[in-house]
């Protein structure tokens, strides 16, 4: 039998890196695997490196792309995992070996914090958030993954009050994103454009039904100019942040623009990023086209250099800034670039 990793035969668990031995041991089953595997007289196996080995143990003992660490309560992928400092694997492991010491336990918090870990208690929350907002039993969210519960708990610490400090538009937004959404992401998007355009309109005071005619005027004026938007270049799966800047600065030399992930997602970033009041046909168009052209000549100037893998291991978040202007462009996991972000001024409270 063979194991080879990046054209190294590995004929014992001590060959691969430290880092990669702690991350197969959170593998239930990966360790013992790789021990078969290096004795097995038939089977070859090849990867490009250790954190394909790590990823493709777990998919292939456990047919699902995520580990899991249950003392912590945690479900991440081993690529995720890979991302993070040698003390800091060890301190999860220490956990995960059932230790109970409140430094420990608070180091490991700190650790997940530090990576946007979100762990099942934080998750726990997203049910609960949403029967308070009157949504819970919407078939939207009738089978929520976890990106998606990422997506939803990223909801819950949003200001809530607006106005004169009295006036709580959660409820209005949520409902006015549950009758738009058709996915648990787009559902966050709306939710997320309510509340911003209500507070570029200044319309706290008027009535909840006054206020969503106001938010889907607006909503039903961006989303035709949003088709245009939606183009993206490609890349081939999970790769360095120097292919995701060439993927851009190829894209972006042949005039195209960086676009969307989705419709939703521009509706939502225009409102919360412009100064999109009541605009409407050509004044629109021009405001929305001045915003991409302004995204695509600052992603011109200064490309992306550093990401952020996402829980899941198959997406990276890429924050650009030069101090007074912020981008953030995102790697998903189809391997497919778009613009997440664009602000020129802190973001709004």
């Amino acid at each position: 039998m063979t194991v080879i990793v990046a054209d190294r035969v590995l004929r014992t668990v001590s060959d691969l890196s430290a880092p990669s031995r702690l991350v197969l041991a959170f593998i239930d089953g990966g360790m013992e695997w790789l021990d078969w595997a290096a004795r097995d007289p038939v089977a070859r196996y090849a990867f490009p490196d250790e954190t394909h080995l790590v990823g493709e143990v777990q998919r292939g003992l456990h047919g699902a792309p995520y580990a899991l660490l249950p003392r912590l309560g945690l479900l991440v992928a081993p690529a995720k995992l890979m991302t993070l400092g040698m003390e800091e694997l060890r301190t999860l492991a220490h956990v995960e070996s059932g230790l109970d010491d409140d430094l420990v336990l608070r180091h490991a918090e700190a650790t997940m914090a530090a990576h946007a870990l979100l762990t099942q208690r934080q998750l726990a929350a997203v049910p609960a958030f949403l029967q308070s907002l009157g949504v819970g039993g919407q078939p939207v969210f009738q089978a929520l993954e976890l990106q998606e519960l990422r997506v939803l708990h990223g909801l819950i610490d949003l200001p809530t009050l607006a106005g004169d400090g009295h006036v709580d538009l959660r409820g209005g937004a949520a409902a006015f994103a549950a009758e738009q959404a058709r996915t648990p992401t787009e559902f966050a998007d709306y939710y997320r454009f309510y509340l911003a355009q209500i507070a570029n309109l200044k319309a706290w005071n008027l009535s909840a039904e006054e206020r969503r005619q106001r938010a889907e005027a607006t909503m039903t004026t961006l989303l035709p100019l949003m088709f245009g938007a939606l183009d993206c270049p490609q890349v081939d799966g999970l790769v360095s942040p120097a292919e995701v800047a060439r993927a851009i600065t190829d894209w972006l030399r042949r005039g195209n623009r960086l676009g969307f992930a989705r419709l939703s997602e521009g509706v939502c970033r225009i409102a919360e990023d412009t100064v999109l009041t009541i605009e409407t046909g050509v004044a629109a168009r021009h405001l929305v086209d001045a915003y991409l052209s302004s995204a695509q000549s600052f992603l011109t100037a200064h490309a992306p250099t550093r990401g952020l893998m996402g829980q899941d291991g198959a997406t990276c978040l890429f924050p650009v800034t030069d101090g007074t202007t912020q981008a953030e462009v995102q790697l998903g996991a189809t391997g497919t670039i778009t613009l997440r972000q664009f602000r020129r001024t802190p973001p709004k409270s």
